[in-house]
């Protein structure tokens, strides 16, 4: 898709706060490209060497600010591990501090700091972690039984999973425990009763799905409950054409990424959200492109980099964050791994991936590169699956 100031938003005279902050961020968008137009720049590489140094820092360096994150200490590691790993470089000096945020609970699972319940999300990134670090001490750290035991404890009647102890309960559960479930090969029947038909009630009107029934379709709950579907083999539970529509309606024509409800902004971060769902959904309906992907590829490379200080970000006028840090350059592929350039479009498969370890699994692109792990696990480490024991179902 040509850029095109045709796109611009227009609210029919009609101002509401929505439209005006609509209009303000594609002004600071128009003025970016219209820049990059006058330079013959508008088609950006990434800036790898720039994000990579961005990210040692905060590895070395995280302020006092970051103490709101005190729960999310598995979160921050995944974030480096994994940003570090998709640009190629090396991450062993950080492998041991990765190590030591880890907080295995004595009742299964791992806590998002220390002296804190143990937590689906947390436990899903302190495995996708230790599993990017891929040594027997990583993989200690981890008690299959256990981990089933409690997984099993947060699961809910109508098939969803609790986040924590009396916890909430979504679509966020129900992604985690699968993929948990997967890497670890602990799935059994009992485990996912429910499940399938759960995510299935959350699919709204507008064809996207909400964190459970009767609640907004949001682009992060959408590829969380299209993700656990996939790895159950029951995408055709959902009506794929209808999701199809909603999805590809996030592409926002003049800004080229996407937001994540109606109405909402465009961010950063759901071109992986958005992008990742695109990607599962084309395998499912075996069609290409519900998305333009040279639109994306614009955004992202010119508007979403901190060229002087590294990181990628939300939004022009933005900071960057290791979160968007990683979630931005899931997207980006060079010859030999998945960097998103300006010389390689085809990078559908980039944000979905299969692979079989005991049962065939395909993640949303956040599992990525724990899955290239993983097969790294099988390939070079295979003592670590002789010496455990299988739950019986």
């Amino acid at each position: 898709m040509a850029f095109s100031y045709d796109f611009r938003y227009d609210d029919n005279l009609f101002e509401t706060d929505t439209s005006l902050k609509q209009i303000e961020v594609e002004d600071s968008i128009a003025r970016i490209y219209a820049k990059h137009i006058r330079q013959g720049t508008l088609q950006a590489g990434l800036l790898r060497s720039t994000h990579e140094q961005f990210i040692r820092d905060s590895i070395h360096g995280l302020s006092s600010g970051f103490t709101v994150l005190d729960a999310s200490q598995p979160w921050l590691a995944f974030w480096c591990l994994n940003s570090l790993d998709i640009l190629g470089c090396d991450a062993s000096e950080f492998e041991q501090q990765a190590l030591d945020t880890m907080v295995p609970h004595e009742s299964g699972g791992f806590c998002g700091g220390f002296k804190q319940l143990p937590h689906m999300a947390g436990t899903y990134a302190s495995i996708m972690a230790l599993v990017l670090v891929g040594t027997k001490r990583a993989f200690d750290l981890v008690d299959r039984k256990a981990t089933y035991r409690w997984l099993m404890s947060m699961k809910q009647a109508d098939g969803s999973f609790a986040m924590h102890l009396d916890g909430e309960v979504d679509v966020r559960g129900v992604y985690c425990a699968m993929v948990i479930a997967s890497v670890l090969n602990i799935m059994t029947p009992e485990l996912v009763a429910g499940s399938a038909e759960f995510i299935v009630r959350c699919q709204t009107c507008e064809g996207g799905i909400g964190p459970y029934p009767g609640v907004e379709a949001h682009g992060g709950y959408t590829l969380c409950g299209l993700a656990a579907l996939d790895i159950l083999n029951k995408t055709q539970l959902l009506d794929l054409q209808r999701l199809a529509r909603w999805i590809s309606s996030r592409q926002l024509a003049f800004e080229g990424g996407f937001n994540g409800r109606t109405n909402k902004l465009v961010d950063g971060c759901y071109s992986y959200w958005m992008g990742g769902a695109c990607s599962i959904l084309q395998k499912a309906l075996k069609q290409d492109w519900l998305y333009e992907p040279a639109a994306l590829q614009r955004y992202v490379l010119v508007c979403c980099q901190d060229k002087k200080l590294g990181g990628l970000l939300d939004k022009p006028g933005k900071s960057a964050d290791l979160y968007h840090t990683m979630v931005v350059v899931v997207l980006v592929e060079d010859q030999n791994e998945m960097v998103l350039t300006a010389v390689v479009l085809e990078f559908v498969e980039l944000v979905g991936l299969a692979l079989t370890v005991g049962l065939e699994l395909a993640l949303m692109a956040q599992a990525v590169l724990a899955l290239k792990a993983v097969q790294y696990v099988l390939a070079k480490n295979e003592y670590i699956l002789q010496q455990t024991v299988l739950v019986e179902s």
